[in-house]
């Protein structure tokens, strides 16, 4: 139910949009690792015409310590699920001698932490990995950082600056709906296109993105881009 009520909150918020402790050591070493096989299955939830469905849809061989529950995919570890109970988290650089590279969909959704740590071998936040985290405060976003997803922290009421690394190719839709708190958004992407993240209805938000830049573009016509 929790997740229904999530996908439909994310949902609306875009619709809107579209229509106008710390964690210590290793996560390998906090138990013995238990493995479960679950089916990765495309995304029906969302509204015709509005996104396409997830493309992967594949078995997912899901290994769970006390910490966390991941899967090893294509030489990366994808955090599935956070189950620890600290509120201020870093996440490993590897799990079982693989880099951590992807915060999978969902992962902390709901969670009541109130700071992230990312390693910098992360590539991806995937869709509401971080959605309703309504306590979290602080988190960075690593230098390796390809892609945003969908939703990916949506209804984080609390966040009040983000800085987009350089390498960020693409945040998609709603990625930021909801995040009421978030007034001071740095780009250092030159490139990076704008889809509907969903910052046009907070008001205190400032944008500051490489002058003569596509973002700083965009930026300023939504009235949003703030000058150094």
């Amino acid at each position: 139910m929790k997740r229904l009520l999530c996908v439909s909150f994310f949902l609306a918020l875009t619709a809107v949009l579209t229509g106008c402790g710390e964690s210590t050591g290793k996560a390998d070493n906090a138990s013995t690792p238990t493995t479960q096989k679950v089916t990765e299955e495309a995304d029906t939830t969302a509204e015709p015409g509005t996104y396409e469905p997830l493309a992967t849809v594949r078995e997912r061989d899901i290994v769970s310590n006390e910490i966390y529950d991941y899967e090893i995919y294509d030489g990366g570890v994808i955090i599935t699920k956070y189950k620890g109970s600290d509120t201020e988290v870093t996440i490993p650089d590897e799990i079982d001698g693989s880099p951590v590279t992807e915060i999978g969909f969902y992962a902390f959704e709901a969670m009541g932490v109130s700071s992230v740590t990312l390693p910098e071998t992360v590539r991806v936040i995937g869709e509401g990995a971080f959605i309703d985290c309504t306590a979290l405060v602080s988190i960075n976003l690593p230098s390796g950082l390809t892609t945003v997803e969908r939703g990916a922290f949506a209804g984080c009421t609390a966040i009040p600056e983000l800085t987009v690394p350089a390498g960020v190719k693409e945040i998609k839709r709603g990625a930021f709906a909801g995040c009421t708190s978030l007034t001071s958004l740095e780009l250092l992407s030159a490139d990076l296109s704008y889809d509907e993240w969903g910052i046009e209805d907070l008001p205190d938000l400032k944008i500051y993105a490489p002058e003569g830049s596509a973002a700083a573009g965009w930026a300023g016509a939504m009235g949003k881009l703030s000058v150094n």
